[in-house]
């Protein structure tokens, strides 16, 4: 008999959970929570068929609270959680970003709940060795309950990889660079903006497109990027079966945010073999294959992004090929299926104590 693992909170949109459990079965099936309170897992009746709860991006589950006398979501939500494992059951939370998704920044409300479910989880699950730390240095988090599974590449996700992986390099008359997804401010896209400004004014010769749904806070930028002749802005989301063409006429993808914690984007665009530009951060450094390495820029360096377009337009069509293979080397050992195994390995380790 299958154990239900009840994701919560759960998103078709994105492929990541069910890359997650792309091996876990027979043993574990991903089980969404449509929607259910967490105070329903407290019931003692709830947890024959409910043998784990798998709690994701926990500043959308617990958004903190307007002003005002209502309770903050997450005081039933502990007891619930709390309750729920007196009850038998198992917790394990997956760390997805270090600030919340809508500030970008970690107020006392958002450090708080994270505390909590630090003490409260049995297994805290993170996808680099930068975020095991952090956890541990600002949570206190007990390392013995930390698991290190990296995020999976997008192998197989969107065509077959065969197609993926055979595909010809994009013929390049000039250097196209991408970026792509939600456009929230944590993408530093100001950074991207004043650096095609300034490439195009140089007369340079390349083509950016930036692809993905644009937020309010976000669309004067869009309008500026988007009226360089180089720049092309894309402004929503686009069909699955349209992401494969965004990726395969690129060559490489600009990823400016200096506060990456985790990135579903760089293994999507590694996953299609284009090697990552951005600052060299510990998370850029822990997503990317060593020899892409000499394409992460000092983080702190003003042109740093520049200069690093500029290299990447005057690389041989041989280099570039050499970063690509590269790429897809890295993205086949983090094909879905391997790091759903190391998930399944986490849960039966979890199941059995």
């Amino acid at each position: 008999m299958s154990i239900n693992v009840v994701n919560i909170p759960y998103g078709n949109k994105n492929p990541y959970q069910s890359m997650m459990y792309s091996a876990c079965m027979p043993e574990f099936s991903l089980t969404p929570s449509r929607g259910a309170p967490l105070t329903n897992f407290a019931r003692a009746d709830f947890q024959p068929d409910q043998g784990i709860i798998h709690i994701h991006w926990d500043d959308r589950l617990f958004p903190e609270p307007e002003m005002g006398e209502q309770a903050p979501v997450f005081d039933s939500a502990r007891e619930g959680l709390r309750q729920y494992q007196a009850n038998g059951g198992r917790v394990i939370w997956t760390i997805h970003n270090q600030f919340a998704h809508t500030k970008g920044i970690e107020t006392e409300y958002f450090r708080q709940t994270r505390r909590e479910l630090t003490q409260i989880a049995d297994v805290i699950h993170v996808h680099t060795r930068h975020a095991r730390q952090h956890m541990i240095d600002e949570y206190s988090a007990d390392p013995e309950k930390l698991r290190l599974i990296p995020h999976p590449s997008y192998l197989g996700v969107y065509e077959p990889a065969d197609r993926t992986l055979n595909r010809p390099f994009a013929q390049r008359v000039q250097t196209r660079f991408l970026v792509f997804g939600a456009m929230r401010g944590n993408r530093e896209l100001d950074r991207l903006q004043l650096a095609a400004k300034k490439l195009a004014s140089r007369g340079y010769e390349f083509q950016l497109s930036v692809v993905g749904r644009v937020f309010r806070s976000g669309q004067r930028l869009a309008r500026q990027l988007d009226a360089n002749p180089n720049v092309s802005v894309v402004a929503e989301r686009v069909p699955d079966d349209e992401v494969p063409v965004f990726f395969s006429h690129a060559h490489a993808y600009l990823l400016p945010s200096t506060t990456t914690f985790t990135s579903g984007t760089a293994m999507l665009a590694q996953s299609f073999g284009l090697p990552i530009i951005g600052p060299d951060i510990d998370p850029h450094k822990q997503t990317t294959p060593e020899v892409c390495h000499d394409l992460l820029y000092p983080a702190q360096h003003p042109r740093g992004l520049i200069r690093m377009m500029r290299t990447v337009m005057q690389m041989s069509d041989e280099e570039l090929k050499e970063k690509r293979t590269a790429c897809f080397e890295f993205a086949s050992e983090r094909n879905p299926k391997r790091i759903s195994s190391e998930l399944k390995h986490a849960l039966l380790e979890l199941y059995s104590n």
